[in-house]
Order: structure tokens, then sequence, then C-alpha cells
């Protein structure tokens, strides 16, 4: 739905709202401008097939979402903080074809790698929204070429994070002054080893993990929380996302409250939340430790929900409370 405004109208996006790599980025000279830090970015002019061209350009997805209607005042001062650019490198197919004479001849296709890059040098984190395997290809151009002024510290969310959002959801408390949970419906775990439970538990389906046994087995088992999904509440927005341990997060349009929304709206929303998200985890490696791990008592409270729903908890929790334990300092 849009609200008249050509520009939302004809924005677009190819593919899923799929961030594959994320950054906190500090500048590594005092008193430099973001307009001085951003013409340091090698820039793209364009090529030809004897001579390619390789660069990142500037895109207008800034001005274009400060145009909406309706904007909070926090989303307009995130607006403007915002830049967007397109790295391109390009690469010529070589094929045979025939002219408008009918005689054959060799042509040129353009079969260029894109990689959708966002800084928001207010909160001064970037997103990288790419194929995960055209970022593994170019991951060393792309960074050396965005260093020049700019330290980029790669987002890895923890496993430990995973499990003090699921803390604060049974708490029932806020993550932030701007963002909540409003539920997880999808977990995934990893131990060190295979038991009989597996390596790897997958819960999906589940209108509350912390209520499902799927879940709450291995945590007391000893595995490790590796990933996420549920809805997530920034001021009036709900959003739907898929976090996973190593930094990926997809923002879910199909059957969320996304879907209603234009391209323009969505790829703001998703981005807004993603800066949220960047610095929430930033705050989270700073609290004290008593605040940053659950209390052994939590697991205490995880075994008899497990009673609850029928299980014969099978698992002895005292390894697990010891260790969160040593990590709380207790």
């Amino acid at each position: 739905m849009t609200d008249g405004n050509p520009i939302e109208e004809q924005y677009s996006y190819d593919g899923w709202l799929v961030f594959n790599e994320l950054f906190d980025t500090t500048l590594l000279a005092e008193g430099i401008g973001i307009s001085e830090v951003v013409e340091t970015f090698p820039s793209y002019e364009g090529g030809a097939p004897n001579d390619p061209d390789n660069g990142f350009e500037h895109t207008e997805l800034s001005q274009k979402i400060q145009s909406l209607a309706e904007l909070s005042d926090g989303f307009e001062r995130y607006a403007e903080n915002l830049h967007a650019f397109k790295y391109v490198d390009e690469d010529w197919v070589q094929e045979w074809g025939y002219d408008e004479e009918a005689n054959q001849q060799i042509f040129y296709r353009d079969k260029h790698d894109e990689v959708e890059i966002f800084w928001d040098s207010d909160n001064e984190v970037m997103m990288f929204r790419g194929d995960q395997q055209l970022l593994e290809r170019k991951r060393k151009s792309l960074r050396s070429g965005l260093s020049g002024s700019l330290e980029l510290d790669p987002v890895d969310f923890d496993f430990d994070f995973f499990l003090w959002v699921l803390y604060k959801k049974y708490k029932g408390e806020e993550l932030s002054a701007d963002l909540r949970v409003r539920n997880l419906t999808r977990g995934k775990t990893i131990g060190d080893q295979k038991d009989n439970l597996g390596r790897q538990v997958q819960v999906e389906g589940s209108e509350n993990i912390i209520r499902s046994l799927m879940l709450i087995a291995p945590v007391l088992a000893g595995k490790k929380i590796k990933g996420i999904q549920g809805q997530f509440v920034m001021e009036s927005h709900t959003i739907s996302a898929e976090i996973q341990h190593g930094g990926k997060v997809h923002v879910k349009v199909s059957n969320s409250p996304l879907s209603g929304l234009s391209h323009l709206r969505r790829m703001g929303i998703a981005l807004r939340f993603l800066s949220e998200l960047i610095r929430l985890f930033s705050d989270w490696e700073e609290l004290p430790d008593k605040e940053r791990y659950p209390p052994a008592s939590f697991f205490d409270e995880l075994g008899d929900i497990a009673e609850e729903e029928g299980w014969d908890l099978q698992y002895d929790p005292r390894e697990i409370k010891d260790e969160y334990r040593r990590k709380r300092g207790a």
C-alpha cells in the first residue's frame, strides 16, 4: 500500500530481505566528516567488455525514504543518517548472435555482480544484502574498498545473546527502549557432540518456543541456541525476523505485517530494525555479567515448564546451572 507518492510506487527490490553480513563501523580518523568518508569509497563509473569497472555507486534510498508521508521523528532522523550504495563488479559474457542483417557476430552480455550496502552513520553500523556465495567471493574487494576511512568489525550474534533474548521474553521485559519481543516461534540449538537428541535440534511451528520441549530439552542438556525467529515490535511496526549465529538476518515479508506495505517502506523498516538489533547486541556485550547471563534459577524454571508440558525431566540441569553461575561471577 502506498500514499500515492510516485517515488514510493516506483521503488522496488529483487529477492528477499536477507542481510548476510553485518558490521559495527568506526571512523579511523578524528574530525573527518561523513561526506569525506563516502568520497573515499572507489566509485563505479561503468566500463566496457575490454575495460571492466568495479566500485561503489551511491543510491538515493535515503532521500526516497524521507519523501514518505507519516514518518515518525525517529524514522526521519534515521533516514537522514542512512547512506545506501551498490557495489558493482562488471563481468561481460561473450556470446555468438546475429545482427540485423543476419550476419553472425560476437555480442557481449553484462552479467555483473552486485551487492547492496547500507551504512547507518549515526548508529555506526553497516549491512550487506546480497547472495551469500557472491559475498564470500567479493568479501576482500568489498571490505578493502570501504576500509580507507572505516574500520569494519563483523557482527556475530553470540549463542548467549539468543538465550538472553529468550530470558527477557520469559520475564516479560523489553529488550531496549526501542525494541521488544512479541513472540518467539522458531529456534535452533547446536551441541559439541551428537547425543540422543542429535547434534542439532530445530523447533518449528511453535506459538511459544519457551514452552516447547524441543527447545527446553537441548538447552538443559547444554546445547547452545544458534538462531531464533519471531516477531519484534519497534515503534508501531511489527517485524517478523529470523536471526542466526554468524550475523545473518532474514526479515520476513510473507504472512507478516510488512506484506501490505510498499517495497520502499519494507526496506526502510527492515534497515532500521537491523540497526536497532545490532546496537542492542553491542549494548548486551557491555552489560555486567549478572545482567548479560540469566540466573541459574532460570534453568530450574525451564525444567518446571517441561514437566508442566508432560515431559519427564531426563537431564540434570546441574552442569548448565554451574556454567552460568561461573559466567555471572557467582
